[in-house]
């Protein structure tokens, strides 16, 4: 919502107008929506879903309990979050195309060390590069790609390229599992490379080839007043300068909070169905719940992004997630696991357009790549500690069906903290320019 304040001096950032109609996106706007849904789904392979798939076969071949492979995995994140914060300008500084397809060359190659590793070394620098490649930084370029081309139909643009992260999450699990017996662990990273190398990488050359704007186009915001072309907002806005704004460690810590509870609750299911006294085969069984939760109300929180504005939707985001808390720690029944996965999708798919279109409003598209490349580090450090604070509190004897009431207390002071700056958020986004 940026150009509100453009559009027209009447106005207000309180009364924003109507959000345009799908039927107006070009055609080449299409195309590159459906690049930005390519790139996500290609980042399986960096995923933790992916990943946990082949947590037993990892930890009988190198011989490691389940507390040192989830030590390794925590290390193999946060080295990757390191070096993201450095990377992420990059897409501030080269072509979509070319930045997502050197990724995906990134990924396929760590595929290939994964598949022939042989040490336990060789194993944790492969886990950091699935990190970096897959879920940091082709996770960047998408909705980095999205934000930056997108004006009016940002948080649309953003929903539908994050449901490739959806489509993954619902097929792939039971996937790799069949393949892995079939084939054995080693074969699928190898069959991975080669389906990144040869279908995922010619469809992105193919789907981002032209700009949306044609060959000459640049991401910019089209002047409704005849002017032409307006040039990327908040160039004042540079890294150094969101490093010290206030305002960007308010936002911080409550958004790092989907990454690091919702990615607990499925790391550490083993622990929470024993304590809940639950089958294990029922709880994944119950994992289409969250898959279609988070396709639909991402879909329908970009829409509401793009009614709205983002800044004005931070407040409901945490709510569902603290209500799948408090589930997951009081009930017991077997509807319980349907309703938690449910609630959990929620915050999942509205995070997505929500927070992705977050940045472009608060501080404009000049330097969106650096300024995400700073907030994508940080959820990928999030997801690698949510799971490694909550197994620490496991075995110092605090179960999870106990911590989830600390849980569900943050995600209510975070939704309350986005309430108190609703008027801060509000005059910023007035004067991005």
């Amino acid at each position: 919502m940026p150009a509100l304040c453009r559009e027209s001096p009447t106005v207000s950032v309180l009364a924003p107008p109507k959000s345009p109609p799908l039927s107006e996106l070009t055609g080449r706007q299409w195309q590159w929506i459906a690049g930005g849904a390519m790139m996500t789904l290609a980042t399986m392979p960096g995923q933790t879903n992916f990943i946990a798939q082949f947590n037993t076969a990892l930890r009988t071949e190198f011989g490691l309990s389940h507390g040192q492979f989830g030590g390794f995995y925590t290390l193999a994140t946060l080295a990757s979050a390191s070096v993201l914060v450095f990377a992420g300008i990059l897409a501030d500084k080269f072509p979509a195309r070319r930045l997502a397809i050197i990724c995906m060359l990134g990924l396929a190659a760590t595929a290939l060390i994964m598949a022939g590793a042989g040490h336990v070394a060789i194993l944790v620098l492969a886990l950091a590069m699935l990190r970096f490649f897959g879920q940091g930084m082709l996770s960047h370029v998408a909705m980095t790609t999205m934000s930056r081309w997108f004006n009016r139909f940002r948080g649309r643009a953003l929903s539908f390229a994050g449901l490739g992260f959806t489509l993954g999450d619902a097929v792939l699990p039971f996937v790799l599992t069949v393949s892995i017996l079939t084939f054995g662990w080693r074969n699928v990273w190898a069959g991975a490379a080669a389906v990144l190398m040869g279908l995922v990488v010619p469809a992105i050359w193919f789907l981002l080839r032209d700009p949306p704007e044609g060959r000459k186009g640049r991401p910019v915001i089209p002047n409704p007043d005849g002017g032409g072309m307006l040039e990327p907002t908040g160039l004042q806005w540079t890294r150094s300068r969101v490093l010290r704004d206030p305002l960007f460690y308010f936002l911080l810590p409550g958004i790092m909070a989907p990454p690091a509870i919702g990615t607990l609750y499925i790391f550490h299911q083993a622990h929470l169905t024993e304590v809940k006294g639950w089958d294990l085969t029922v709880f994944t069984a119950m994992f289409p719940f969250l898959s279609l939760s988070v396709a639909v109300s991402s879909i329908f929180a970009g829409f509401l992004v793009d009614r709205f504005g983002a800044w004005r939707l931070m407040p409901f985001v945490l709510l569902p997630l603290a209500v799948a808390s408090l589930i997951l720690g009081t009930f017991a029944p077997i509807w319980s696991m349907p309703v938690a996965f449910v609630c959990i999708g929620l915050t999942q798919g509205m995070t997505n357009p929500v927070v992705g279109a977050l940045w472009a409003e608060i501080y404009g598209t000049a330097h969106i790549g650096a300024v995400r490349s700073l907030v994508t580090a940080a959820l990928v450090a999030a997801s690698a500690l949510g799971p490694g604070i909550a197994g620490y509190l496991i075995d110092t004897g605090a179960p999870i069906t106990v911590q989830t009431f600390g849980y569900a207390a943050y995600c209510v002071l975070g939704s309350m903290l986005y309430l108190g700056l609703q008027a801060a958020m509000s005059r910023r986004v007035a004067t991005i320019d």
